[in-house]
Order: C-alpha cells, then structure tokens, then sequence
C-alpha cells in the first residue's frame, strides 16, 4: 500500500516513471503502472523492470497508497468511475488534468486530493511542477507528493484560483518560449544568410544561457536589459520594439489560452456516471 500507483503510460505518465527512478526518488518495486495499450505496458516492463504492472485501473487503487491520474482530461471521469469502488478513502488521488477542478474529483472521491501541474522540461529534471492541495490532504500526504515531484524539478505550491495562470507560464510557458525560438531564428535566417540549423542552435543557446545568467545572478530582467541595452545602441532598437507591440499581443495570446482552459475540464463536469 506504500506504493505509487500510475494510471496512464503515454508521455506524461513515461516521463514521471523515467524520472521517478532515474532520480532515486522512487524504486522500479514502488511503482505500479495501469494503461489501456497494451503496447504501452510492454514497453514499460521492458524499459524499467521491477515496475508492477497492473491489470485494471482498479487494482491500482488496491495496491497503492498515492494513485496519479495521467490521462487525457476527458478520461479522468471515466478513470475515477473505476477506481472509486476499490477506494478505501484515505489513499491520496492526484490528478495531472488540466481544468479538471479539485471539486469535481473530489464529488467522486471524499478522500486526499491533491492537483498537480507538471511540465515537458521535468524530462531534464528543470522546470517547475505546480501543486495544489484540496481541503482533505494532511501535512505527510502533501510533503510527500511534493517530495516526490522535487526529484524531477522545482515544485510551487499555487492556490487554485492562480492555477490556469500559473500553468500558463510553467506548463504551457516551454512551448510559447520555443516558438519564439523558433521566430527568432527565423528573423535572423530572412535578414541574412545564416543556415537555418544554424540560427536555431544560436537562438536556442542564447535562451538557454539567458535563463541560467538571471537564475545564477539573481538579477531581474529588467537589471539585464539595462546592462545589454545601451543608450541608442542596437539592443535599445529591439527592445523598444518588443515593448511597444508585445504587452498587446500577449494579453491576447494569454486571453485566448485561458478561454480554452476553460474549456478543458468539461467533460468530467458535465459527466454524472460516476460513485458520488
């Protein structure tokens, strides 16, 4: 019953087993993996031995005492109409859906539970995973998922109100920075003649340096823009750009994003089929 359930073995699920073990956090022999493709199971058995691999969701309610849902948002319901039978209420859910909110898995399941936000770069071991925690989780079971996300990354603890937000900038946040990667690169490939390879690994370790100067300085970004950023030189010339047409843009960008966010978390809303 010490043992961690995961139900779901596509990307986010794999990655979490990944980084679980190859961080020490947790061994193969505490970990217990469900998945609908069989696919997916075998090539977990092959990957990482050791990790138990259970017949149905819900013999991973039986056999674990923390059970993370890493499923598609609109399967959750489903997930949680298997599980809750074999539910004895004090095995701590948590649940990776985003929009799916604490209230409506807690009207399948009265006991712990607790919202967690990973991200892609948790892959590396960097980035940072949001948690919530809904009214029914203790001080162990809260210190210990926290615990356990820490291995594979940094963790913040975020009201649910500042969750789509925050989830925005943290989870969503890699793929809008590799975009303007992508952009980036592209500016420099139509104004000159660099390789396009080329420009991308240049924008891309430039991203990358830039984040570890400000998080190893401690500076602010503004503090950087001041020190690149001369008066009437070139960076001056681009960042006044930047200033004056992206405040607008990326409220509409974050506008657009919360609406679907929204959205997301309908389907177990709306579902009615499941133990309440």
């Amino acid at each position: 019953m010490n043992s961690t359930g995961i139900i779901g073995y596509g990307h986010m699920g794999g990655m979490l087993v990944k980084g679980f073990i190859t961080s020490g956090a947790l061994s193969p022999g505490e970990i217990v993996v469900a998945s609908r493709s069989r696919r997916s199971l075998d090539a977990c058995a092959a990957a990482w031995p050791g990790v138990g691999i259970a017949a149905t969701n819900a013999d991973i309610a039986r056999r674990c005492r923390t059970v993370i849902i890493a499923v598609r948002p609109q399967e959750v319901g489903g997930v949680l109409c298997e599980i809750a039978p074999a539910l004895a209420g004090d095995e701590h859910i948590v649940s990776l859906a985003a929009g799916i909110s604490l209230a409506a898995i807690e009207d399948a399941y009265t006991g712990p539970v607790t919202r967690v936000v990973p991200t892609i770069t948790s892959a590396v071991g960097e980035g940072t995973t949001l948690v919530c925690h809904g009214r029914q989780v203790g001080m162990d079971n809260a210190l210990r998922v926290e615990r356990l996300f820490s291995a594979i990354g940094s963790v913040v603890a975020v009201s649910e109100a500042d969750l789509p937000a925050a989830t925005l900038l943290s989870s969503c946040g890699p793929g809008l920075l590799a975009s303007l990667i992508e952009e980036l690169a592209g500016a420099a490939v139509r104004a000159s003649g660099i390789p396009p390879d080329r420009a991308l690994l240049l924008a891309t370790e430039m991203v990358a340096a830039t984040g570890a100067y400000l998080r190893e300085t401690g500076r602010a970004p503004g503090d950087l823009v001041g020190e690149v950023a001369t008066g009437g030189g070139i960076t001056e010339v681009g960042v006044r750009g930047f200033r004056e047409r992206l405040p607008a843009v990326f409220d509409e960008v974050f506008a657009a994003m919360l609406e679907r966010y929204g959205t997301v978390g309908r389907p177990l809303s709306d579902e009615r089929s499941y133990p309440r």
